[in-house]
């Protein structure tokens, strides 16, 4: 049986992720409600549409790579890449 990168203790499959960081598993409750402690986080990744998955020992690297959504601690709001040509409606195509 495998041990929590973090805590050191057991952890099972059905409690427990792996870190995208360090790559060990660590204590991770995944659903709303279900008894059980938290070694790590789980945030959804803006860059690449992503969940991403880091223990304590490695979330200051892994949040600082990819910024945690609806945190406080995020500095700016995503940058919008520029549109290709100026919004004038729908386009409008000659028949022939």
């Amino acid at each position: 049986m495998e041990t929590c990168v973090v805590c050191g203790e057991p952890v099972h499959e059905e409690n427990s992720v792996v870190c995208q960081g360090c790559d060990r598993r660590y204590h991770l409750v995944l659903r709303q409600g279900q008894p059980g402690k938290d070694c790590g986080e789980v945030w959804a990744d803006e860059m690449s549409l992503s969940l991403r998955f880091a223990c304590h020992n490695c979330l200051p690297k892994a949040a600082a790579d990819s910024p945690i959504v609806g945190a406080a601690s995020t500095p700016e709001s995503p940058r919008r890449l520029p549109r290709t040509r100026p919004s004038q409606g729908p386009r409008r195509y000659r028949k022939r």
